[in-house]
């Protein structure tokens, strides 16, 4: 839905170009679908619901999760995973906090803070200065912190305290981004962390020794790619906010993204730091592809959270679709939408669409990336691979504008 609208205002201006007879055609409703049928979808947790059935919008499944924190909306079989993922871990996290073996970790740890970081807190500004000599490694954690001001998520001093080391471990151990959008997953990750920063070991080993969270959790923090070969698993848990946006912002001047790309990429709170990362991570490892600076421009101007997550699932589609398949030379954006340029002069995107129908938006849309493909190379051809399926009718029409639709893609 939101990543759909977003498309649209990038699609239209080409649309209205194309000659009446190109629009005057037949239209179908966006199907519905069972929440029990999905391929890749849980449809009831401890704490969630999925409605059913699932609407879709032309291009994505729009979810309806009802929970006891509310009611969740997620754009897309990708999001609505995550989400579920956050919502599973959320009901661990919960259930451990609530156990008697918890309860009896605070009782006995001694919460009282530490005679050092009791002076961060009363005096931060006097307190950095006066300990840049002595405190060797932590310096660049502060120092990263500070040159990224405004950019992240991350607050320096609470890294010295330990809170934020804290919910790393914690957010890594249970498979979730430790800088999650997600409010109720938010809020219990601070107030955890908070809990095992200030109560020591005792309750550290309490929260994290969880039989089975790997096999209950599905990561999502899993991703084949890696920044300067860190895995995004260890970024996240050893990296603070303010390190990983040093390590992008080194990666995509490398790749030639300009500063001016980069620096407004950087400053885009829809991504998380580790949905940057992973983007960037992505991307670059198309090493023979050229232009790869494109696809960064397109995804600066991701303006909703939906749209900076399929920003950050079509790199990482379309790095294991350069892994299978090595032999593409370029990037380049049709109506607004990232596409690799094969050898023999095709056009394949693989994009995360669950449900391709042929409704009037989604036409115009596509129309829009014919007209820019044709004004490229004449009469050329392209495929769009999707990680869902395409109605009959608009593989039917895709065909008749020269797109191949590839569906139920993996990546």
């Amino acid at each position: 839905m939101i990543v759909a609208r977003r498309l649209c205002r990038l699609a239209l201006p080409l649309v209205l170009a194309l000659p009446s007879a190109a629009v005057a055609q037949t239209y179908e409703a966006p199907p519905s679908f069972n929440a029990a049928q999905i391929k890749g979808i849980v449809p009831t947790g401890d704490n969630y619901t999925v409605r059913s059935p699932v609407r879709s919008d032309g291009l994505l499944r729009v979810y309806n999760l009802d929970t006891p924190y509310g009611e969740t909306v997620a754009p897309g079989d990708q999001m609505a995973q995550m989400r579920i993922n956050e919502l599973r871990a959320l009901a661990l996290l919960e259930q451990v906090s609530s156990s008697n073996t918890f309860a009896t970790s605070l009782a006995n740890a001694g919460l009282s803070p530490l005679k050092y970081t009791g002076r961060l807190i009363t005096n931060p500004v006097g307190t950095i200065q006066s300990t840049l000599s002595g405190i060797g490694g932590m310096f660049n954690r502060i120092g990263s912190g500070i040159s990224n001001a405004g950019k992240t998520q991350d607050n320096a001093l609470a890294s010295l305290l330990g809170v934020t080391e804290e919910r790393r471990a914690l957010a890594a151990t249970y498979g979730v981004d430790p800088y999650t959008d997600y409010p109720p997953l938010d809020a219990k990750l601070k107030q955890l962390a908070e809990a095992a920063a200030l109560g020591g070991l005792a309750v550290r080993g309490a929260l994290l020794a969880v039989p089975g969270a790997a096999g209950i959790v599905v990561s999502n923090l899993s991703t084949a790619n890696k920044l300067n070969d860190i895995s995004i698993q260890d970024l996240a848990r050893e990296y603070t906010a303010a390190q990983i946006l040093d390590l992008n912002r080194k990666k995509l001047l490398e790749m030639d993204v300009s500063k001016e790309i980069t620096e407004s990429l950087l400053a885009n709170r829809n991504y998380t730091p580790i949905d940057m990362a992973a983007m960037v991570a992505a991307i670059d490892a198309m090493k023979t592809v050229q232009g790869r600076a494109v696809f960064f421009d397109a995804a600066a101007a991701a303006d909703e959270r939906a749209n900076a997550y399929f920003m950050r699932r079509q790199a990482e589609l379309l790095a294991a679709e350069y892994k299978r398949h090595p032999g593409y030379r370029h990037v380049i954006t049709l109506g607004g939408l990232p596409f690799l340029v094969a050898k023999d002069g095709r056009f394949v995107t693989v994009a995360p669409l669950d449900a391709l129908s042929w409704t009037p938006d989604t036409a115009a849309r596509l129309e829009a990336f014919t007209k820019a493909r044709n004004e490229l190379v004449a009469k050329s051809q392209g495929e769009i691979r999707i990680t869902g399926t395409a109605t009959p009718l608009a593989k039917k029409q895709l065909k008749a504008l020269g797109w191949t639709v590839v569906e139920n893609q993996r990546g």
